[in-house]
């Protein structure tokens, strides 16, 4: 959807401001009534939340598109996002980093590399660089969120509605009129994808993913981007799929079972060890009388 807008007279800030535009009027309502979260974020928090998730991410995101292909921001902020969360979340989120969990990371980062030609570093360019920066803003993001206990509906209605505050001046005065010379039917169209699909909709999903899963498991999930953009690229663009994007996309494919099964594999333990705790009778300290 996003390469298909930028083939109309849609610009990235015209979507950016279609998804944070409507998002925030979808969300509004949750800061209404439950604030901004200030004792759980503070001031700090709540600027991070925004910058990491929201306009400025995407502003940063746009730039790198100015010296790499699109395509590959699809591969490589994603796919570095679930390391980089993996990552932190063993730092701050004391989640166990097992074996299973480390090959998992590492074929990630494998397939990655491999589906963006980066492997032998002659295609690497600024713009790839920028692409992993925005990886670890989308991971500090999930970071903040887990380590705050935030719900995730709030925390999405942070990001939207912190966004438009934000970004919206700026666009209107920048490029207000240039969104109306575009067909009615391709703004609604943005407007339905962009605002309440991705802005809201994807955005709280993903974050209430690593409510259930953890921050790690929820995170890698997103590695899989890059083999759901090829199958419907290759079904609805009608673009090639070349037999090594599918040998990577069948590394990120197992780096994902494997830190999913490592997940598994951690809670079941904590599960045991609760049960043995609370199934194990109490030993009362024994001593001998001093009478």
């Amino acid at each position: 959807m996003l390469r298909l807008g930028v083939q109309t007279s849609l610009t990235l800030f015209d979507l950016a401001a279609l998804r944070f535009g409507i998002a925030a009027l979808l969300l509004v309502g949750v800061i209404w009534r439950r604030g901004w979260a200030m004792d759980k974020l503070g001031i700090l928090g709540v600027l991070a939340l925004i910058t990491c998730n929201g306009a400025p991410y995407i502003m940063v995101l746009s730039f790198g598109f100015e010296f790499a292909p699109a395509s590959d921001a699809g591969a490589i902020n994603p796919g570095l996002m679930a390391v980089f969360v993996g990552i932190l979340g063993w730092i701050f989120l004391s989640e166990n980093m097992r074996v299973a969990k480390i090959a998992g990371i590492l074929a990630v980062l494998a397939g990655t590399a491999l589906f963006t030609d980066l492997l032998t570093l002659r295609q690497a360019s600024f713009g790839h660089l920028i692409f992993a920066i925005t990886g670890g803003m989308w991971a500090s993001y999930v970071i903040i969120v887990r380590k705050t206990n935030l719900p995730a509906l709030h925390a999405t209605a942070i990001v939207a509605v912190g966004s438009a505050l934000s970004f919206l001046p700026v666009y209107l005065v920048s490029f207000g009129g240039q969104i109306l010379q575009a067909p009615a039917r391709d703004i609604a169209a943005q407007a339905i994808y962009q605002g309440a699909l991705t802005g809201a909709l994807a955005v709280f999903a993903f974050t209430k993913s690593t409510e259930y899963l953890g921050a790690s498991a929820g995170a890698a999930l997103t590695a899989l981007i890059p083999i759901v953009t090829l199958i419907m690229g290759a079904a609805f663009l009608g673009e090639t799929v070349d037999g090594w994007k599918i040998f990577a996309c069948a590394l990120v494919g197992l780096g994902v079972f494997l830190t999913l099964y490592a997940q598994r594999s951690s809670a079941a333990s904590r599960r045991s060890e609760m049960t043995e705790q609370q199934t194990t009778p109490r030993q009362w300290p024994t001593g001998e009388s001093g009478a």
